[in-house]
């Protein structure tokens, strides 16, 4: 009886919290920002140490986050990442942050979180307006995402680390796209389950 009342009371707390998150209002809008950051700041916990740019799970956090959240909570909780991190808090690859990481031949990868966000949200958001599955749209707007991050990371990886256009690219997206792409249908399909779940269909 304690053991289903304890249960019981936590299973409610989550409810009540869930609400909270749902709801409208300044309260609710900073606590998705809040969370959303969360996110991103713990995806850099799981890393595979690859040159020039390491292999994280950024890019997952940050499909869930564009796919989860309003389009200016995305764009907030990416730039609130990204200013955490330019202050010194170990959020980046390899438990690092500073300014120092920004300016360096990676940090472009970092800074386009804050633009593929913006357009993320935007192609889902005019995406919905057609006739097509939840699933499609969502997956179109996550691959313009990752784009969007890639040109950012390219072009900062070319003017900082003196490389040429196709040697960044070898270096800096190629190794990746695979990977991204993957992360982008878990990020989907997780979405689409969450819409089943709540008994809706997204807009």
């Amino acid at each position: 009886m304690v053991v289903n009342g304890v249960f019981s009371d936590g299973r409610g707390r989550f409810a009540a919290a869930a609400r909270v998150l749902r709801g409208e209002g300044a309260l609710a809008g900073a606590l998705r920002v809040a969370a959303g950051t969360l996110t991103l700041c713990l995806s850099t916990r799981v890393e595979v140490p690859l040159t020039p740019v390491p292999f994280t799970l950024q890019v997952l956090a940050l499909c869930l986050v564009v796919l989860a959240m309003r389009p200016r909570e995305a764009v907030a909780s990416a730039a609130t990442y990204v200013l955490v991190g330019s202050l010194g808090a170990p959020v980046f690859s390899g438990a690092m942050g500073g300014v120092v990481r920004i300016a360096g031949p990676t940090g472009g990868f970092i800074l386009g979180f804050v633009a593929a966000a913006a357009v993320g949200a935007l192609v889902l958001g005019g995406a919905s307006r057609l006739r097509v599955p939840y699933a499609v749209r969502a997956m179109s707007a996550l691959v313009a995402t990752i784009a969007v991050v890639y040109a950012c990371g390219w072009a900062q990886l070319i003017l900082v680390a003196h490389l040429s256009a196709e040697a960044a690219f070898a270096a800096g997206v190629a190794p990746f796209v695979a990977l991204d792409l993957m992360k982008a249908g878990i990020a989907t399909s997780l979405a689409a389950a969450a819409c089943v779940a709540r008994g809706g269909r997204r807009a």
